[in-house]
């Protein structure tokens, strides 16, 4: 089968995976990509677009592509621009199907197959559910009752079926093929590797608190063995030549025993500055020691908010000041720089909150700081807790759910300081930077009615939300602009491809539920065996429980 994915935006390293699952299993995939440079969350002039490539030469290569399935991955910040698409390629050839898959499908699945444009949605992970979907297009069969699937039939009635359990283990897919975006240009110098699928936490503003508790039954976060990591990482190095890497993952550093093995792997075979994500709560000493005798050069980590009345009653992140401060020491003492990232505009925040965030910052010693405006993700708690009380309209998130807005340029509660939200997530990076001596003019400012000198700033600062990334994203611009015409422009697929539509007798390369095929092989194993393996996963298992959070999150009245 021919299958045809778009994303936009940036690399993508969940659809990488999907599509080198799916080609593994025979079929002909090809990827359009949009760099999103006029609509990127940042700015929005969806018109700057068009100095760099246009619709035409979108439409014009899915058409000259001829698919048997168009797939689409969408967040909810790019909904909208996906969703207009996807209505041109129905329009176009209305007898192909679409799917649309990813954390906004997922979170919003009534609201998502209800469009026209989308004959199925896919929610959770789409490795297993694509290869059921295709193999039974294949063999023209109905696949109405594909798991993680829903399926809007000829007449209408959509068909909505049970979730399948997550992968494992991450190390029986393919690794994510980075070809399909590096013709775009898409890849930097410093290349996005992940380690993991989930977070060991649920913070309620983040759709892990919304995946967490879709999942309760079992542990969503799961990490691929170092030998997988270590052995995609030297491919990677030999294909795309990066000077560094970037690790993406939630929180990269949460287990130390993998990150003992990992140190002296990477150490002999990479050998290249990383950058990862921290936590306050796992910047232990012995943790980054590790990195730092790995190579990172520095770590992210989230503050999110000054006010530990706020990280304690409505982030559901129990970090004391105390242990923020001392963690940054810690980062400090192992030659790591700090990147502090905050968020404004949460529910019950007052400006003097605000504030605090600002005093916070000065005793972290931080290599730049970014901030973000709080965005209420559908289905995430602390949205649901937005509309309970009162700070997030019907109609505001009804525009939320279509994609409008992002977390860097909209504050879409109802809120009693909505202006000092705009004023302090503008000037935060730059105040980071500011000399002590200086600081009274910007304080002068935090203080003067909203204007056009804020937005000012906040456009001048956006370079130093991540100063080293935004360099390279500079530099490596035009070739990723002309690449990303070269690549709509030209068709580099197998012309010759042919699919066999033979159906593979082991048709899943993901190990999941699988029983034996020798009748009752526990009576070659001695019972004391069985019953201690047994024992081993009850009390695996009982761990995973007790160390990471699932179900859904309560919100402590009393603070």
């Amino acid at each position: 089968m021919r299958v045809l994915f778009y994303y936009r935006g940036s690399e993508h390293i969940g659809l990488e995976s999907i599509m080198a699952y799916i080609q593994s299993k025979g079929h002909l995939v090809e990827l359009i990509y949009e760099p999103a440079l006029g609509d990127n969350g940042y700015i929005d002039i969806p018109a700057l677009n068009n100095f760099f490539y246009n619709d035409e030469l979108v439409v014009n290569k899915a058409i000259r592509f001829k698919p048997d399935l168009i797939c689409f991955s969408a967040i909810t910040n790019l909904y909208m621009p996906i969703k207009n698409l996807a209505r041109k390629f129905k329009e176009i050839m209305p007898d192909i199907p679409i799917i649309v898959g990813g954390i906004h499908p997922t979170s919003l699945p009534e609201e998502t197959i209800s469009e026209d444009c989308f004959d199925m949605i896919c929610l959770g992970e789409g490795e297993g559910a694509l290869e059921d979907l295709l193999q039974k297009m294949r063999e023209k069969r109905s696949y109405n009752d594909v798991k993680n699937l829903w399926v809007k039939d000829s007449t209408g009635h959509i068909h909505k079926n049970a979730k399948r359990p997550v992968i494992r283990p991450l190390e029986s897919l393919p690794n994510p093929d980075k070809s399909f975006f590096a013709k775009y240009g898409a890849l930097t110098s410093r290349i996005m590797i992940m380690t993991t699928r989930g977070c060991p936490f649920a913070c309620t503003f983040c759709v892990n608190s919304f995946r967490n508790a879709a999942y309760s039954g079992e542990v969503y976060l799961r990490q691929r063995s170092v030998n997988n990591v270590i052995a995609d990482m030297v491919d990677i190095k030999n294909k795309y030549k990066p000077k560094k890497f970037r690790f993406e993952d939630d929180v990269f550093a949460f287990n130390q025993k993998w990150l003992d093995e990992f140190k002296v792997a990477y150490k002999e075979k990479i050998n290249l500055p990383f950058h990862c994500y921290v936590t306050p709560s796992t910047a232990k000493d012995s943790i980054l020691k590790s990195l730092a005798e790995a190579g990172c050069e520095s770590v992210s980590m989230g503050i999110q908010s000054g006010s530990e009345h706020i990280r304690m009653k409505l982030l559901h992140r129990r970090h004391s000041d105390e242990l923020i401060i001392a963690a940054s020491q810690r980062i400090k003492k192992y030659g790591l720089k700090l990147q502090a990232e905050y968020i404004f505009g949460f529910p019950e925040e007052t400006p003097e909150e605000m504030w605090k965030s600002y005093e916070l910052n000065d005793k972290l010693n931080a290599y730049n700081t970014a901030s973000f405006i709080f965005y209420p993700y559908p289905k995430t708690a602390l949205a649901d807790y937005s509309i309970e009380n009162g700070y997030l309209s019907k109609e505001n998130y009804d525009k939320i759910k279509d994609g409008y807005g992002s977390y860097h340029t909209s504050c879409w509660l109802d809120l009693p300081y909505k202006d000092e939200v705009y004023k302090y997530n503008a000037l935060l990076p730059v105040w980071n930077v500011t000399p002590k001596f200086l600081k009274p003019i910007l304080k002068k400012i935090l203080k003067m009615k909203y204007n056009w000198i804020h937005k000012f700033i906040y456009m001048a600062t956006v370079p130093l939300i991540d100063f080293d990334e935004f360099i390279i994203r500079i530099k490596e611009m035009p070739h990723m602009i002309m690449q990303t015409r070269k690549a709509l422009k030209n068709d580099d697929w197998n012309k010759d491809y042919k699919d066999s539509g033979i159906k593979e007798l082991e048709s899943d390369l993901i190990k999941k539920n699988i029983t034996s095929k020798i009748d009752n092989i526990e009576n070659l194993i001695p019972a004391n065996i069985i019953a201690k393996q047994k024992l081993e996963k009850e009390l695996k298992d009982k761990r995973r429980k007790e160390h990471f959070f699932h179900g859904k999150i309560k919100f402590d009245k009393a603070n």
